[in-house]
């Protein structure tokens, strides 16, 4: 039982270090995001509009909305995490 706990034990930090690597802090970079892309929209209105720049737009539109489809995800499963321990909890 104890080898069991300790393997355990070391693939929670194996996938704490994946998840902070693949995905970081979601919030901050959907929030470093915006405001690129705000500075972006600012540029816009001072020089116009470029093809490059409305690529770019685009790519960070894409880029902003995958990171709040991903804090959906998270904001969901934190609380079916929250639920399955309070129901536990109302059960005892």
């Amino acid at each position: 039982m104890y080898q069991f706990q300790q393997k355990l034990k070391n693939l929670k930090q194996v996938l704490k270090g994946w998840n902070h690597t693949h995905f970081g802090n979601i919030q901050e970079n959907r929030q470093r995001l915006e405001k690129q892309m705000e500075a972006l929209q600012q540029t816009f209105i001072r020089e116009g509009r470029t093809e490059e720049q409305t690529q770019q737009e685009q790519i960070l539109w894409n880029q902003i909305e995958e990171r709040r489809q991903q804090e959906e995800i998270l904001w969901r499963q934190k609380s079916r995490i929250s639920l399955l321990k309070e129901g536990d909890m109302l059960i005892i």
